[in-house]
């Protein structure tokens, strides 16, 4: 008979290209080692599925409004009718007692600090009805989710995080455990000259010069127009350097940033499935975002020996100490150009930065994370034992009182 604990997964998607879907995926993979794995999603998209029982909710992609009430309303009933020892959900989605809730982006947390100007500029009316009320729904699940009654335990992502839940919920400082995500360090790796060259030459680029990277999506968060003006001014004093942008974005608007003469040094190339790749083949990794949680892609870029400018965001204020394994900045035009020129024209010199943004990384494994769900989950099972214990033994000394006719 299979004794291992029964622990049901649920999340909107688990596996694919998100930080969050694969930090799911790597928990998944190997959770099933040690537990019997329900996994309780409207996707599964993990190399290997064997050993895990997949109950899927399904609801439309769009608007993301719908789907979060239909998801939160379907999901939250088929779970009503799944036997487990662990309820773990993935945020604020569904209504049901959950024993662990790994927080990766504080909805709360975000509006404090940006206010919620997400990509006003860029998008259509629809849209931003859309957006907006989606982040009503997820502020209004937040509050009604995250209280200790409903939800025991929290898992946050970086040290940010878990500042905003303490900040915003009624939690103690031990309820809510910091567990970050992984980095594949084997994947994300440092790579030759000529390695380099051969990945520029592959992707049609120039084998030669510096590569100033940007990477992500919802532009205007991350601050791409920051990137793209202060390359514009910089270029002048570093010509031979060339600036690439993937991910999806409003290309048309954001090309219009790009001063004319040069435009030949700017790349977009859209959303890419090699990451890797375009971290091998670039020099300097720039991200002036105005809000992260746990930004994986300059923890991919450290990984990859990439000199890191970023902004005090969530997860990298863990990783980076300024001017040891990378360098702060603002969301300053003027202030990013001197610092991307200062960096571009003697590269050289910041060998060991790069160096050491790698040594901060290495220990960010993917085991590592799921080493630490691993012990929240027996602290968990634990717990409900010895409540399991207490409550029969207090049901047989009640019937004992009741038989020998005292109370």
């Amino acid at each position: 008979m299979d004794k291992r604990p029964v622990i049901a997964i649920v999340a909107h998607d688990v596996g694919g290209t998100g930080g969050m879907e694969r930090h799911l995926e790597e928990l998944v993979t190997r959770l099933k080692r040690d537990a019997n794995v329900i996994v309780v999603a409207s996707t599964l998209n993990v190399a290997d599925s064997s050993g895990i029982r997949f109950v899927r909710i399904r609801v439309p992609r769009r608007p993301a409004a719908l789907k979060i009430i239909l998801f939160a309303i379907l999901a939250s009933i088929r779970i009503r009718f799944l036997r487990f020892d662990i309820l773990h959900t993935t945020g604020a989605i569904v209504f049901n007692r959950a024993d662990v809730s790994t927080v990766h982006f504080c909805h709360a947390g975000y509006m404090e600090a940006t206010g919620g100007s997400r990509a006003r500029h860029e998008a259509s009316i629809l849209h931003r009805f859309n957006q907006s009320l989606s982040t009503k729904l997820a502020l209004l699940m937040e509050r009604a989710i995250y209280q200790r009654q409903r939800t025991g335990q929290l898992v946050a992502v970086s040290s940010r995080v878990k500042n905003e839940i303490l900040h915003h919920f009624p939690y103690d400082d031990a309820d809510v455990h910091v567990i970050p995500n992984g980095v594949d360090v084997h994947r994300f790796a440092p790579v030759s000259a000529t390695e380099k060259r051969r990945l520029r030459k592959e992707r049609g680029l120039s084998e030669h010069g510096t590569y100033v990277l940007f990477m992500g999506g919802d532009w205007r968060l991350k601050g791409l127009e920051y990137v793209i003006r202060a390359f514009n001014q910089a270029y002048t004093r570093i010509p031979n350097t060339y600036l690439v942008v993937v991910g999806q974005g409003n290309k048309e608007l954001y090309s219009s940033f790009v001063a004319p003469e040069v435009r030949n040094h700017v790349h977009f190339v859209g959303q890419q499935p090699d990451a890797h790749a375009w971290f091998g083949l670039s020099d300097v990794f720039v991200f002036p975002s105005s809000y992260e949680t746990f930004s994986l892609v300059v923890h991919e870029a450290a990984a990859s020996e990439l000199v890191v400018l970023s902004c005090r965001v969530g997860g990298v204020e863990d990783l980076i100490r300024d001017g040891v394994s990378g360098i702060f900045i603002d969301r300053d035009v003027a202030l990013l150009t001197a610092q991307m020129c200062s960096v571009v024209t003697d590269l050289g010199r910041y060998r060991e930065m790069r160096r050491n943004a790698r040594r901060a990384v290495v220990s960010l494994t993917w085991e590592k994370m799921y080493c630490g769900c691993r012990v929240l989950y027996s602290r968990v099972l634990e717990s409900k034992e010895k409540h399991r214990g207490r409550f029969r033994n207090g049901h047989i000394a009640a019937e004992a009182n009741r038989r020998s006719g005292t109370h």
